[in-house]
């Protein structure tokens, strides 16, 4: 696996899954004004990005040409997108979070979850929903009055 030069920021972790998200939905590339657009940012802020991402060798990007992710920027991205589900999904389905709030949440808690945690918090969901009887209500009943059944 290529090592990076440097740390990735949050902020760059966004655009990362923003390309990303833009390619499953069918793009072979990306352009500099959509990904502008998908994120609500100005082209000089995403030009600026993406000079420090093709520095950490995580996209290839020409000025005036596509964004593309090399294979180490998809598997950051992928593996950053794979941690906001997994807690999104203890969010909702564990704590009973509405899904915006949730959404909101995960979103800011990917960026630090380590792989090994969003592993945990993965099997925590399928250890509760596969092993414990009937947990969400109980649960709930526990939120409304601190009593255990």
């Amino acid at each position: 696996m290529p090592r990076r030069k440097g740390k990735i920021t949050p902020g760059l972790q966004e655009y990362l899954t923003a390309i990303y998200r833009l390619k499953r939905e069918g793009r072979k590339v990306v352009r500099v004004k959509e990904l502008a657009e998908e994120m609500g940012v100005r082209l000089s802020s995403v030009t600026d990005a993406a000079k420090r991402l093709v520095k950490l060798g995580l996209i290839s990007y020409e000025k005036y040409g596509y964004i593309d992710l090399t294979p180490e920027g998809e598997r950051v991205a992928s593996s950053t997108l794979n941690k906001e589900e997994v807690f999104y999904r203890f969010l909702t389905e564990v704590l009973g979070l509405d899904e915006s709030k949730a959404k909101e949440e995960a979103c800011w808690v990917e960026h630090g979850l380590e792989d090994e945690t969003a592993f945990r918090i993965s099997s925590l969901i399928s250890f509760l929903q596969e092993c414990v009887h009937n947990f969400k209500n109980r649960y709930d009943k526990f939120l409304k009055n601190g009593e255990c059944e």
